[in-house]
């Protein structure tokens, strides 16, 4: 596992785990009782917040108290940067199992440090039970899959008399097509990625429908991330206010499977992009 930076879990690290108890939480229903009758009725369903309790000990290098001591401090400073962190932001804990790595999302919790001289602490043995709450009860795989569509211009047939001047065209594109294949078992969250120079692009996912009011530079990308819920320019400047009236970042997901990407801009030039990536989400680590 690894937290702000410090790594522990493996042989050769300062700190090993010993247990490891995750809860992703329980359900939180919506269930109202069916008045003069038996049972209730089935309202929505939400995952409650989950914990991940861990016990951690000195690996075989640390023989002193001088040792014991370092690795506390090290670890008890990394464990306390999420005090930190500012209101609504998740702290990434990274597990890695064999070849599977996936990134539980949430802020560190309470922490017994070891007693201070203690017999075991003379000996360079250090043992720390700590407790991650996990605010998101999924996690999420540690690399995006994704694709990038270019726009389609279409030909311009040339012009058709009568003209009445002043005469001003526009081109639209064709809309293009991909398809993204979600790995999984939870609903991914999407992150659009738009590249100028383009006018209106949008992108269409299954029924959601993402897009951007106006004009962007050449220069620009604009990030809509629907796992955080925000816009950005990627310089990390706000651009909620590009986003146009028919996007929905709430249902800025795609559950496991197959979908069509259809995206389609204004562009003289033929250079508008767009980057879909979904990050695979799992129930279970």
């Amino acid at each position: 596992m690894s937290l702000h930076g410090v790594t522990i879990g493996e042989p050769g690290h300062d700190l090993v785990v010993t247990a490891f108890d995750p809860s992703f939480g329980d359900v939180r229903t919506g269930d109202v009782e069916w008045p003069l009758r038996h049972g209730s009725r089935p309202g929505v369903d939400f995952l409650e917040a989950g914990t991940i309790s861990m016990t951690l000990r000195s690996g075989y290098g640390v023989r002193t108290r001088a040792e014991a001591d370092r690795v506390t401090s090290g670890f008890m400073r990394a464990w306390r940067r999420d005090l930190s962190v500012a209101p609504g932001v998740l702290t990434p804990l990274l597990v890695q199992t064999g070849d599977t790595a996936r990134l539980v999302y949430g802020r560190a919790g309470r922490i017994s440090p070891p007693v201070p001289d203690s017999v075991l602490m003379r000996q360079g043995l250090v043992e720390i039970v700590c407790e991650f709450r996990v605010m998101d009860p999924v996690v999420y795989d540690v690399s995006p899959t994704g694709l990038t569509i270019s726009v389609v211009p279409r030909s311009l047939g040339g012009i058709i008399a009568p003209i009445v001047t002043p005469v001003t065209t526009t081109l639209r594109s064709g809309v293009e097509y991909r398809m993204l294949d979600v790995p999984g078992d939870a609903p991914a969250p999407l992150t659009v990625t738009f590249h100028g120079p383009a006018t209106d692009p949008q992108v269409k996912i299954g029924g959601t429908v993402v897009g951007i009011s106006g004009s962007i530079a050449y220069d620009e990308d604009i990030v809509v991330d629907g796992q955080t819920r925000t816009v950005q320019l990627a310089t990390g400047a706000p651009a909620g206010h590009r986003l146009s009236r028919v996007s929905r970042l709430d249902q800025l997901a795609a559950p496991p499977g197959v979908h069509e990407i259809a995206f389609t801009a204004t562009d003289r030039t033929g250079t508008a992009r767009v980057t879909v990536e979904a990050t695979p989400a799992y129930y279970h680590l």
